[in-house]
């Protein structure tokens, strides 16, 4: 790719979708997925078209793992329990793929690149700060004040500021010691226990990758406390409270914090680096080791056991929850996993199908989206074949960070470090959360790990080439298919709040032909139709939505209530409701009705 207006215009459409990912990404909903996927997967197949690169081994070893990890995701759909989520999955890896080859075929050189991923971090970290000192800006604290704005969830928005301190380092002071300062401040205002320590193996990972790091150390030595020091202060305020955060007041004072820090902090990095600083930090991080020692070793005895904290123990959104070692819930959920995957060792119940797979032996009524572990979602979801996938996409993750540091050298090298460092800070995370669900959380990885995969390579153009435009179109309707599904099925349901029954129904029946995977258009037509009247079609509805997603309870469930609410058969009502309980004994819905018709054969002499 000699034309540098090519290779331009990628890395215009590569700050598009990571930008839009981080700012706009929807938090864990598919929606975006559509637009960012398509946006990324149309710019790789032009490129690519249009001049296609030669690959070294462990490029190809890197697009190829990954892809496959996204074809057997595609592949278990065969047998998915809820192929609708399946489908999904895939088309998120797409988007990770894509993003993975815009950050390869850009051409980009790593300082570039961290130039760009720097300016979109900052850009979230101050639109999270901003919901802060101006509330009105910032997200619903009812239930919880955790900063998590614009991501939509606190873990996923901490990950980014892990990701983002080896930038700050990479930019070097003054203006890296200003940005790890408020990074610090908006890290502990999503009050994540594991941010914190991602954050720690991000920096970490840096200060192992590079020479010297004086400055850096020093840079750390002053805005890290500072960062600590007003982000505590700021906990102890309404700012941490549900409900009290909208008074202003304090996201006043935070704002004064912030500018009065940021402006010591800048003070302070302006002199130049101790030749002590070196040693002082290693204190520092002795004595830490030391005292974390000393209050660990009395709790030695209850640590386990509040770690594998019942499910009926919730860890509270409070600021106290920073010195809790309870896992919150994820003990439960990765032995479930396990459990899951012990059932259906070769391929899983289906990717993206650990929610609905863990219901009938779950002892609460979460919902979570995977078990908070990358590897036993692999093996819940896609079996040990989908495992296996996995860890080879990490290790040619991996291999391809080595080569691009061994290739690379002086500033290069140094941005080279600041990527690799986010995508460690991306794999420690993903053991204990979700990162994948989280477009916002994991373009900007694989991006990186792309432009690591061209770092200190030239490529050398080749005829063009037809295959990509057609795998991009094949790619393309599979992003747009549920998206266009969803608007069918938002449209069938305003028109069922609407009282037209016989519109939801037609909305609803394009929704199921653009997504036949899916429950959620079935049971639309079929409550249309039902208020309609037209019982014996709504009932064959409700049936083919059983059909379709036998292990799902709430399919069982509508049936049931059907054939009690409207055809008045508690017999036929009995076998529905009992068969979705039996998936679901936490149900909300399904226990109480199921009493009640137990109750209703019970007085008429049937029970």
């Amino acid at each position: 790719m000699r034309a540098s207006p090519l290779r331009a215009g990628l890395l215009a459409v590569a700050g598009l979708v990571v930008g839009g990912s981080l700012l706009v990404g929807g938090g864990s909903s598919p929606r975006p997925v559509f637009w960012l996927g398509t946006l990324a997967v149309v710019a790789v197949a032009v490129a690519w078209a249009l001049a296609r690169p030669p690959f070294a081994p462990d490029q190809v070893a890197l697009l190829a793992l990954f892809g496959a990890v996204g074809v057997w995701s595609a592949v278990t759909i065969v047998w998915s329990i809820q192929p609708d989520r399946s489908w999904e999955s895939f088309n998120r890896t797409v988007l990770y793929v894509a993003a993975l080859g815009l950050g390869l075929l850009a051409g980009a050189t790593p300082r570039r690149a961290a130039a760009l991923l720097a300016a979109l971090f900052a850009l979230t970290l101050a639109w999270a700060l901003a919901g802060a000192v101006v509330p009105a800006l910032g997200a619903d604290v009812e239930r919880s004040a955790r900063l998590r704005e614009p991501v939509e969830y606190w873990n996923a928005l901490a990950l980014v500021a892990a990701m983002a301190l080896p930038l700050w380092l990479w930019l070097r002071r003054p203006l890296g010691a200003v940005a790890a300062f408020a990074t610090v401040v908006a890290l502990l205002l999503t009050t994540s226990r594991g941010g914190v320590l991602v954050a720690i193996v991000a920096a970490a990972a840096w200060l192992a990758l590079v020479r010297p790091r004086t400055d850096a150390v020093w840079t750390l030595l002053i805005a890290v406390p500072a960062g600590i020091a007003v982000g505590a202060w700021a906990l102890t305020t309404s700012l941490a409270e549900p409900g009290t955060a909208g008074d202003g007041r304090a996201g006043a004072l935070l704002g004064v914090a912030l500018a009065a820090g940021g402006t010591l902090v800048l003070a302070l990095v302006r002199r130049p680096a101790p030749a002590w600083a070196g040693r002082v930090a290693a204190g520092v991080a002795v004595a830490g080791a030391i005292g974390l020692f000393a209050l660990a070793v009395p709790r030695l005895d209850d640590a386990w056991g509040e770690f594998r904290n019942p499910p009926a123990v919730q860890v509270t959104n409070e600021p106290g929850r920073l010195a809790d070692v309870s896992s919150n819930h994820r003990w439960t959920w990765w032995t479930q996993a396990w459990t899951i995957f012990r059932d259906h060792p070769a391929g899983g119940t289906g990717a993206g199908t650990y929610e609905l797979a863990r219901r009938p032996i779950r002892e609460d009524t979460l919902g979570p989206l995977d078990p908070h572990n990358l590897g036993l979602k692999a093996l819940s979801d896609t079996g040990i074949v989908g495992f296996l996938l996995l860890l080879g996409a990490v290790a040619a993750a991996a291999w391809v960070v080595v080569g691009a540091l061994r290739r690379t050298a002086g500033e290069e090298r140094v941005a080279a470090a600041a990527l690799a460092a986010g995508a460690a800070a991306w794999l420690a995370q993903s053991l204990i959360d979700m990162p994948f669900e989280y477009a916002a959380a994991t373009v900007p990885v694989t991006f990186g790990l792309g432009v690591l995969a061209g770092a200190g390579r030239e490529p050398v153009p080749r005829r063009a080439a037809l295959v990509p435009a057609v795998a991009a179109l094949a790619l393309v309707a599979s992003l747009a298919f549920p998206w266009l599904a969803d608007r069918r099925a938002e449209a069938s349901l305003d028109a069922l709040t609407a009282g037209d029954y016989r519109t939801a129904a037609a909305a609803a029946q394009d929704a199921q032909a653009l997504d036949p995977l899916a429950v959620q258009p079935l049971h639309l037509e079929a409550v249309a139709l039902e208020l309609e009247g037209r019982l014996d079609e709504a009932e064959r509805v409700y049936e083919e939505a059983a059909e379709l997603q036998p292990r799902n309870p709430q399919a069982w469930y509508e049936l049931g209530r059907f054939e009690y609410e409207a055809r008045g058969d508690l017999e036929r009502a009995l076998l529905y409701l009992d068969r979705s309980w039996n998936l679901d004994r936490q149900s909300p819905d399904t226990g109480p009705l199921l009493d009640v018709v137990r109750a209703e054969l019970a007085s008429e002499g049937r029970g």
